[in-house]
Parts: C-alpha cells; sequence; structure tokens
C-alpha cells in the first residue's frame, strides 16, 4: 500500500495544488492520512509510520502555510530507508534476509555474505536516490519534482535491480568455473 500511495502522491498533490488552495490540499492529505493511519493502526509500526509523515508534513503545511512540506515528503520518506537500509548493514541483519524469510527461502552463508555486503550497495543506490530528491525538491520545474517523486525513482530501483542480478550472476558462476 505504502508503494501505491507514494505513486500517486505526487501526481495528485501537483494536481490538487492547480485547482485549490494549499490549506485545502493540506486538510485533505491530513483526512487521507488520519484514515490510512486508523485502518493500521492494530499492524506494526513499519505499517503506520509512512501515514504518520503523511499527517506530520500535511499539519505543517497547513499551518505554516507552505507547500515546500507537501513537496518534501518523498524526500524524507528516501531518507528514512536510506538510514533503514545503513542499519540493516551494519547490523549485519539485511533487509534483504526479511524478503527472503517471506519467501520461505533459505540460503548459504556464502550467499548470506554475498547479501550483506550487497546491502552496501542497496544504501549507495538509496543515497543517490536521495539525492535527485534533493535536487528536485529545489528545482522550480514541478514536472521535474512529480515525475522523479512519482515513478522516477522506481526507474533507478529498477536499473540498480538488473546491475545487482547481473553481478550476483558473474560473481557466483564465477566462482564456480574453477
Amino acid at each position: 500500500m505504502n508503494l501505491l500511495i507514494s505513486l500517486f502522491y505526487a501526481p495528485i498533490v501537483f494536481y490538487s495544488l492547480r485547482n485549490f488552495e494549499l490549506k485545502t490540499v493540506s486538510l485533505i492529505i491530513f483526512i487521507f492520512s488520519l484514515s490510512w493511519f486508523i485502518f493500521s493502526i492494530k499492524k506494526s509500526i513499519k505499517e503506520y509510520i509512512f501515514p504518520l509523515f503523511y499527517l506530520s508534513v500535511s499539519i505543517l503545511a497547513y499551518f505554516l502555510d507552505n507547500f515546500l512540506f507537501l513537496k518534501m515528503l518523498p524526500l524524507l520518506i528516501s531518507g528514512l530507508i536510506s538510514i533503514y537500509i545503513l542499519y540493516s548493514y551494519l547490523s549485519k541483519n539485511s533487509f534483504i534476509f526479511i524478503f527472503l524469510k517471506r519467501l520461505n527461502k533459505n540460503v548459504e552463508e556464502e550467499e548470506k555474505n554475498y547479501i550483506h555486503k550487497s546491502t552496501l550497495f542497496w544504501f549507495y543506490i538509496s543515497l543517490i536516490n536521495v539525492l535527485i530528491h534533493s535536487f528536485v525538491l529545489y528545482s522550480k520545474d514541478m514536472f521535474y519534482w512529480t515525475f522523479y517523486s512519482s515513478v522516477g525513482w522506481y526507474f533507478l530501483f529498477i536499473i540498480a535491480g538488473i546491475a545487482q542480478f547481473i553481478h550476483r550472476k558473474i560473481y557466483f558462476e564465477g566462482k564456480f568455473d574453477v
């Protein structure tokens, strides 16, 4: 659900601000975020931390009457994800293991070491994402912000995923050819 909302957030904000005042848009985002928060409160903290971000940003945008707060939400979420990836690397409990556990996939020790090292790669990709978000946040062109904040960052991660897949293939096939 978080990915789906992030996909539509920027275009909806962009369109809404062309037709409504900032306070009205902030209020709508607040009501939507509050509903989303209430719906996800019974779940884990990972489920309701994003609605809390949306709530906070909508409140700040409303009371400070500043569009920058609505515009910086994708950057804040990207920063949070980068911190989480770095934490998972430093704690030697890669976020990738969470996905593998959900898929009931067991990995050998050599692949666990590879996954741990590749977590650092994903941190750098996530950091690049934060830098691009920062750039488009402060650019005056709303099209760049809308495009990158909704779908553009997916391309960065898809390209990185393809590079990771190719590297993994070469790494493990090259090791066993000796």
